[in-house]
């Protein structure tokens, strides 16, 4: 049973083991069709820092330096084995040549490798000129060569393409033939002084130069901006100037402003393009430094109310030439150092100045002083430790501080601190211009409706209506050049059909002249109800007026008219009146309100029927035009014998400044005796 029993265990394994190999043959081309599913998954990728570098190689590092100046230097088969070696990031001042002007050479070999792509090398600005020889052949360069009396100075990169590259690696030999101006050569390091030469394929390089000079734009960026900015705010500044003129501070405040914005202005154009000659931007900048000043002078002696002495003058005086001091170095007069500290001497007393008065005026609590004290304390502060370190550091008796140099981290943007001490001054006078115009327009306000009262008076007390009279055709015009006026006139009636005509001119205009005329025109009608006589009248007007014009004074004529014609006439300095179209002579005599005490003649005529008499003021004959030409006498003669109305519109056609008053009287009674002239007499007055 065991036997048969293993027998039959040994068939059914067999049995299944036949069943098996279909289902296993079936099995494995299923698992190979999985296979290449699994292999087709994305694979990251793998990027190799040594097989997949751009071709593009620094140049930083160890150069072949010989001083001098010898053409065959640029020779690939020169043998410059025995020159020393000086690193290309730094200048031959620092590496043992210390102040050395002049030409010197530099010289390095480029491998290119077999069919490399077109090739170039990127040069970091060296100061002054230079010249680029690629195996032997001048390839180009920067600055001016041969040197110049005004260098440029040399702020820019610079590319120059390689030779082509062909099927076998190839040696370029490049020299480099350099130019250093004696000018700042004390100061300012010979040569390549600075990393970032490259050389590589030239579509790299050209990307590189792109990317240098954003970088080199945005460290100016805040200077382009305040010039922007204060260019703007001076041109309101001086429009509002134009608007204002007798306020002279914002025409200061405007020069200040627009000669700081064409400083850094010029600043851009020099540091960014080297456009300007060293010399000439020397002469530019200090010019508008120095305008800069004489402004600041001109604007703090107004706002702070104070006196132009002796010092000011002398202080604006040594600004104004401080400019060519700055220039001495050019034809070798002075070194960069000593020009420098003599400028910087010449502006230094108008600071000075300002912050002086600034100060004393702020110690006395004045309101304009503190909110200016400090901004300017900055502005002028800042701007002489600059120039102060600056001048130190060309006579090389200091390193220039970084602080002065490194811009305020400003994110996202940086700001030098000269830009920013600018800032906070320019702000300061704007809060402060805005708070006295807003002053002065409370100011005009009142004064406005001081004119309307005032103007109100005049309507009052200067007849509106034309009075009349019987034998008389009576024409007035009174038109003054502002809301009020200096003119006055009264027509009033006398005893027996006679008239008393007063016609005046109160020296000056607007509202003190206006309040005067009122103080005038009151003593007439009060002194006409007690005489009637011109020279009394003119005689009491006086004694009211004197010690009351405020070192003014007044003129006036006086007429008393019968009803027969008869005219007798006094005059205090007043215009001559006209008789048809003929000047009638009158007695010479003072103004009103000068002297206590003065006595006035009279003069007679008698007028004819049809006769006009014309009375003006010398807002007639001083009518201008716009060349500036004067109405004058003679034309006045001529136009006297017309209406009134004719007579003011014509001189205020050809150009009115002052008020302008016409009376016009003709008579139109019998004679009271046959004459064929008008008789003139004379008499004093008892």
């Amino acid at each position: 049973m065991p036997h048969c029993s293993y027998r039959r265990r040994l068939a059914l394994a067999a049995i299944l083991t036949l069943l098996a190999i279909p289902a296993l043959a079936q099995q494995a081309p299923a698992q190979q069709a999985l296979a290449p599913q699994a292999s087709a998954q994305p694979v990251p990728a793998t990027f190799d820092l040594a097989r997949d570098r751009q071709p593009l190689v620094a140049l930083d590092g160890q150069w072949r330096f010989h001083p001098g100046n010898n053409p065959a230097w640029a020779n690939p088969a020169f043998d410059d084995s025995q020159w020393p070696l000086l690193r290309s990031d730094e200048s031959w001042t620092t590496q043992g040549y210390p102040a050395m002007s002049g030409y010197a050479w530099y010289r390095f070999n480029l491998q290119l490798p077999a069919n490399a792509p077109p090739s170039s090398i990127l040069f970091a600005p060296i100061y002054t000129s230079y010249e680029v020889y690629l195996d032997g052949q001048l390839a180009g360069g920067g600055g001016k060569m041969p040197p110049v009396i005004a260098p440029y100075a040399m702020f820019q990169f610079h590319t120059f393409p390689l030779p082509a590259a062909g099927p076998q690696p190839r040696t370029v030999h490049v020299a480099l033939r350099v130019w250093h101006s004696a000018i700042w050569a004390s100061y300012i390091g010979g040569g390549p002084s600075r990393s970032g030469s490259l050389f590589g394929e030239t579509r790299l390089i050209q990307s590189e130069l792109r990317h240098r000079f954003t970088v080199h734009k945005v460290i100016f960026e805040d200077a382009y901006v305040y010039s922007l900015v204060a260019a703007l705010v001076g041109c309101t500044i001086l429009g509002l100037f134009f608007f204002r003129p007798r306020e002279h501070e914002y025409l200061w405040f405007a020069v200040l402003l627009l000669s700081g914005a064409a400083d850094q202005a010029i600043q851009v154009v020099y540091n960014v393009f080297s456009l300007i000659p060293v010399p000439i931007f020397d002469l530019m900048d200090g010019y508008l430094v120095a305008i800069n000043q004489a402004a600041a002078l001109a604007f703090f002696s107004i706002v702070l109310r104070a006196r132009r002495d002796t010092l000011w003058r002398i202080a604006l005086a040594l600004a104004l030439i401080s400019p060519w001091m700055n220039i001495l170095y050019w034809p070798n007069w002075l070194s960069a150092a000593g020009g420098a500290a003599l400028q910087w001497v010449c502006l230094l007393p108008s600071s000075l100045w300002i912050l002086v008065v600034l100060v004393r005026r702020a110690l006395r609590r004045d309101p304009d002083a503190l909110l200016l004290a400090i901004p300017t304390v900055l502005y002028c502060g800042f701007f002489f430790l600059y120039s102060l370190a600056l001048l130190l550091s060309q006579a090389s008796w200091i390193v220039m501080p970084d602080i002065l140099l490194e811009p305020l981290p400003l994110p996202p943007f940086t700001m030098h601190w000269q830009i920013v001490t600018n800032l906070i001054f320019l702000a300061a006078l704007l809060a402060f211009l805005i708070r006295r115009f807003t002053k002065a327009l409370q100011g005009e306000e009142r004064y406005a409706g001081q004119l309307e009262a005032a103007r109100q008076v005049q309507q009052v007390l200067l007849p509106e209506d034309i009075p009349q009279a019987p034998g008389f055709a009576i024409d007035c015009i009174y038109q003054p050049a502002e809301e009020v006026g200096g003119d006055f006139f009264q027509i009033l009636p006398a005893p027996h059909g006679a008239l008393l005509v007063v016609v005046g001119d109160v020296a000056g205009k607007g509202l003190p002249a206006a309040m005067m005329v009122s103080v005038m025109v009151g003593c007439i009608r009060t002194e006409a109800a007690h005489t009637t006589d011109p020279a009394e009248m003119l005689a009491s007007l006086n004694e009211r007026t004197v010690g009351r014009c405020h070192g003014g004074f007044t003129t006036c004529l006086c007429l008393h008219i019968a009803a027969d014609g008869l005219v007798t006439l006094a005059s205090a300095g007043h215009l001559s009146p006209y008789l048809d179209g003929a000047e009638i002579p009158l007695h010479p005599a003072l103004p009103l309100g000068i002297l206590a005490g003065l006595t006035y003649g009279t003069s007679t005529l008698q007028l004819q029927p049809s006769q006009r008499l014309t009375l003006v003021s010398d807002g007639v004959l001083e009518a201008q035009s716009r060349h500036g030409e004067l109405f004058g006498f003679d034309r006045t003669r001529e136009l006297s014998t017309q209406p009134a109305a004719q007579i003011a519109q014509t001189a205020q056609n050809f150009g009115q400044n002052d008020d302008l008053t016409i009376v016009t009287l003709q008579f139109q009674g019998k004679p009271a005796e046959l004459l064929a002239e008008p008789a003139i007499q004379t008499q004093a007055i008892r």
